[in-house]
This record gives structure tokens, sequence and C-alpha cells, in this order.
């Protein structure tokens, strides 16, 4: 915090008199005050001083995005989530999966996981384009609670588990030779990654992520890379941060895979899954080849979970007449920044 300014001159003798605005750091100056009644009007003032200049000092720092929202009963806590930012713009915010704390609650889990929910989206000093929430496939509390507060399906995605795949893998071999073309990421070829990542997205969820270099960088850790040939990229693994209590990456190849490179994703596969036997893999469900390519590599499918998106352009092109047949892909050139339909918290009443 800034000290403000300070006049000070000095006597013909050499003594020094500083004049300075009274602050809370001249505590040590006000103990010396004899005088009770002036001591505490000076002590009143400096905390009047401190506290202005605090003020100032916080309404110029950068909103804090990455914020804990509990449920309170009496005087427990009974349920909680997390909403961070997914991009360094943070147009993006992911909203963690709700834990819920087994309690004498009234209250249904659907109740508790509607109200964590809204009480997110109802944030006044949060501003952001998008809401994402991922949910377990069968999580039917999470999904329609969502839906009721304004979320959007847009895709699915697979979890797979590789504890089985080494005598799979063990069969081919001949395109071991490539993997010598796996590099981490670096600053010579973090621009080819960003690139090869966003070609590959859909329209839809190239737009809301909004991925740049530092996006891909904060995705990068020992087991992260991109498997190059001939200059170009093959596939990419990143870690995913989506997820705060598992080792999930996100494995994309691209759109126009060759087949003859089969062998070396297996061995691309194979050297993951030796780093480390806790870690999945995620796959977006629409990419039908390379979810029957990893079953044949004998991965298993270990969870299946939906996308959920809440966006104002999304939901009020969902609302609308679609004379055009036009999926929610087709509308990804209108999302922009929007303002909060909830703009007061979300209290539950039992009956």
């Amino acid at each position: 915090m800034k000290k403000g300014t300070s006049y000070s001159f000095q006597s013909k003798k050499g003594m020094e008199v500083t004049f300075e605005e009274l602050h809370i750091r001249h505590i040590n100056l006000l103990i010396d005050i004899k005088n009770k009644e002036l001591n505490k009007w000076f002590l009143k003032m400096a905390i009047i001083n401190t506290f202005d200049d605090l003020k100032i000092f916080l309404n110029n720092l950068k909103k804090n995005k990455n914020k804990c929202i509990i449920a309170i009963s009496g005087k427990e806590i009974i349920g909680y989530l997390n909403i961070f930012p997914l991009n360094k713009k943070e147009t993006c915010l992911k909203i963690s999966k709700p834990k819920l704390i087994k309690s004498k609650c009234s209250f249904t889990d659907k109740q508790l996981t509607l109200g964590l929910i809204k009480k997110s989206i109802s944030i006044k000093d949060i501003k952001t384009s998008s809401w994402i929430i991922n949910s377990d496939i069968n999580n039917l509390d999470l999904i329609s609670t969502s839906r009721e507060s304004g979320f959007q399906p847009i895709g699915e995605i697979i979890l797979w588990d590789g504890c089985d795949q080494n005598e799979s893998l063990k069969q081919n071999t001949h395109g071991y030779e490539l993997i010598n073309e796996f590099q981490n990421i670096n600053k010579k070829n973090i621009l080819k990654i960003v690139n090869f990542i966003r070609s590959n997205q859909s329209p839809l969820i190239r737009n809301i992520l909004d991925f740049d270099q530092d996006d891909i960088l904060k995705r990068n850790d020992s087991k992260s890379g991109a498997l190059f040939y001939e200059n170009s990229v093959l596939c990419t693994i990143l870690k995913d941060i989506n997820y705060q209590e598992k080792e999930i990456y996100t494995l994309t190849i691209s759109r126009y895979w060759d087949k003859r490179f089969n062998s070396t994703l297996k061995q691309f596969i194979k050297r993951f899954f030796e780093q480390t036997s806790v870690s999945y893999l995620k796959t977006y469900k629409e990419n039908s080849q390379l979810n029957l390519f990893l079953e044949e590599c004998n991965l298993k499918e270990k969870n299946q979970e939906i996308i959920l998106i809440r966006n104002t352009i999304v939901k009020n092109e969902a609302k609308q007449i679609n004379k055009l047949n036009q999926s929610l892909e087709s509308i990804f050139e209108k999302l922009s920044p929007q303002g909060n339909p909830y703009p007061s918290p979300f209290p539950l009443k039992t009956k």
C-alpha cells in the first residue's frame, strides 16, 4: 500500500521536520501521547485515512474470479463448489461439481445443487462470457438443475483408463522409431501446438475457450506434449485443468488423421501410461474415429460426462424457432460478454 506523499524541511541547525497524512503506520507515535482523548481522536483519524487508502488500493485490483461458494445451514457448511477461469482472458469460467456434505438438513440434494449454481452465476462483480459445468452422464440432479439455471448441453466427453492396455500395445512396435518425434511444449513449438489445438476444436468450443499460448502453457507438465512428423503436429496431450481432484489429460488428433500413423499413436499412448498409472485420457464423444481406436488399444471407458454451457447468446438462440434447423455451433460468431440475469442470491426455504 502506498505511503503517500510527504513534505519536509530542515532548520539551519540541521533539524528536519516531516509533514505527512496521519496513517495507521504512525501507531507507534500515538502510543507516546499522554492525552487519552487526543490519542483516541488521532487513532480514529489514522484508521479512517488507512481504510481510505485501502479502498483505493482494492478498487485498482483486478477482480478475483476464483471463488468458493458455500451452502450454510445453522452453523454448518453443508455444501460447496469452486469457480475458476479456464482461460487467461477469464471469459470462460468453470463451475465445479457441487460437493454436498451429509447432515441432518431438510433440503434435498437437488435443492442444494440448484442453490449453489444460482448463487454462483448471480455474483455481480464477475463479468464473463460463458460458464461451463461438466456433469456425469447419470447425474440427473446436476443436469436438470443446470438446465433450470439456463445451461445448454453442447457435447459429451469420455474418460479412458489405460490400466489394461499393455498387452494390446506390445503387439505393434514398428512405429516406435517415430516416438522420437515426441516434443514437450516449449517456446519453439508453442505456436504450432496452439494452432493445432484451435483448428481441431469445434467452432463453438474454440470461441468459448478462446485459448492462446499462455493457456496452453498452463496445461503443460512433464506428461504433456505433442507428436511431430515432418515438422507437422500429429496429436497432442495436455493436462486438463477442468479437473482439480483427478489427473486428466486431453488427447487431440488431427481431423484428417492418417491411419498409417496408427502404430505410432499406439506407442504414443503406451508412453503416456508407462509414465503414470493414475491418469486418464479425455476425448470428445463426437470423435468416433479416435474413440474406436482407443477401444482397439484395449483402453477401458472410465466415465462419460456431458458439457453444459451458459451463455446468453446460446440461451436466447436455443429458445427461438429454428426455421433453418441450425445447430448451436452456427451461432458461435455471436458469442460476446453478457450481463448476469440473476442479480440476487438464491435463498432456500423449507415448507
